[in-house]
């Protein structure tokens, strides 16, 4: 009976064996026509753009990630790009000061209805502008990129302090509430309210409470002057060519535009979006919801097919039917960033590329396509890896 036993056992541990053996081969199959497919989708993008170095990253639904790295990080030095290579996220960065703000909103430090006013004083124009609407661009506060000197001075390193000084004396674009008009004001001045909520440098929060948790090891906010490790260089298609692009200050645009990253970063952002991780479900729901003006109805531009509205901090696609899709888009001299999560299928792809948003098309199929204009379709794209 003992031999019988140890039989039976034996050939259950070869069968499982077996089995195990046939899943990696399914998954390692699985893995391969997605990356096929992403190779496919991501080709013709390149070629016509002519971008310098690209990554991707696919966070499937059950949890694999797909990685792929095409082009150079530096084109001088023949640099490929990989796995580590780091890329400036541009206003992606506001997806990460939004996540922040809901943190410190659970842990009672804030809340989103306070007065921006309770932690920026002296600003009695904006008395009526809460945290909110600074993440979901309601406030009516004008775009520093829009305002003088910062807009014909994108080099220097402005100070916070220096970007709230030349907001003050404006006048609101629209009445706080009754539209919605994309600012990179809003988050510079949230990157301020989380230092002062906190008492961390931002930086310091971004790591703590964000990055870290996350496994985020190259998700940072650091002076240009810093050495990073392997730090994308940034490019421009020109005068029929590809150059160097300009040189702009992250740090100027705080937590609005200052952060780099890499796609095995960025990608892990599913997690932050999976309750219990760094949010409540309702916190996140909050995050992802439609905004909503002062009158009660939903600002949703619509675009063909699919309309966009803001949330905190994002540019979530809204589909005929109803359904959402939270996303984001970056840009920064010389860079480009993207992703967008797909909840229904509990899919993430998020793209880094450095080459700047005016660059043109330079391919056939490309006349009149910029940079900017191409990551959101090819992402769209290859979310038919899952059906």
């Amino acid at each position: 009976m003992r031999k019988f036993k140890i039989i039976i056992i034996s050939i259950i541990m070869v069968f499982s064996g077996m089995l195990l053996s046939a899943g990696k081969v399914f998954a390692q199959d699985a893995a391969t026509d997605a990356g096929k497919m992403i190779d496919a989708t991501v080709a013709p993008v390149i070629e016509n753009i002519k971008i310098p170095g690209l990554a991707v990253a696919v966070s499937m639904p059950d949890g694999t990630v797909i990685e792929k790295y095409y082009g150079k990080a530096n084109i001088e030095y023949n640099a490929p790009v990989d796995k580590d290579t780091v890329f400036h996220i541009g206003s992606l960065s506001k997806t990460f000061t939004a996540l922040a703000i809901m943190i410190l909103k659970e842990q009672g430090k804030i809340d989103v209805n306070d007065s921006m006013t309770k932690y920026i004083p002296n600003c009695p124009k904006w008395k009526k502008i809460t945290l909110r609407h600074l993440m979901q661009h309601t406030s009516g506060i004008k775009s520093i990129t829009e305002v003088e000197p910062f807009k014909g001075n994108q080099m220097k390193d402005w100070k916070p302090e220096e970007v709230v000084a030349m907001l003050k004396p404006l006048k609101l674009d629209f009445e706080t509430g009754t539209n919605a008009q994309y600012s990179n004001s809003g988050s510079i001045l949230l990157s301020m309210v989380i230092e002062k909520a906190s008492g961390m440098k931002y930086n310091e929060f971004l790591w703590n409470y964000i990055a870290s948790p996350l496994g985020m090891k190259h998700t940072m906010f650091v002076p240009d002057a810093e050495i990073v490790p392997k730090r994308a260089s940034g490019y421009i298609n020109a005068l029929g060519r590809t150059r160097n692009s300009e040189y702009a200050s992250t740090l100027a645009p705080f937590g609005s535009g200052g952060i780099i990253s890499c796609v095995s970063d960025l990608v892990k952002l599913k997690d932050a979006f999976r309750p219990g991780k760094l949010l409540k479900k309702e916190s996140i729901d909050e995050m992802f919801a439609v905004t909503k003006l002062n009158n009660g109805k939903d600002f949703i531009v619509n675009v063909g097919e699919i309309g966009y509205t803001f949330g905190y901090c994002l540019e979530t696609l809204v589909t005929k039917d109803g359904k959402i899709f939270p996303g984001k888009s970056g840009a920064i001299s010389g860079f480009n960033a993207q992703f967008v999560y797909f909840k229904d299928k509990n899919l993430l792809i998020a793209a880094t590329a450095n080459l700047a948003s005016e660059s043109p098309g330079v391919g056939e199929k490309a006349k009149g396509v910029t940079m900017g204009q191409c990551l959101l379709p090819m992402i769209l794209e290859m979310s038919n890896i899952v059906k």
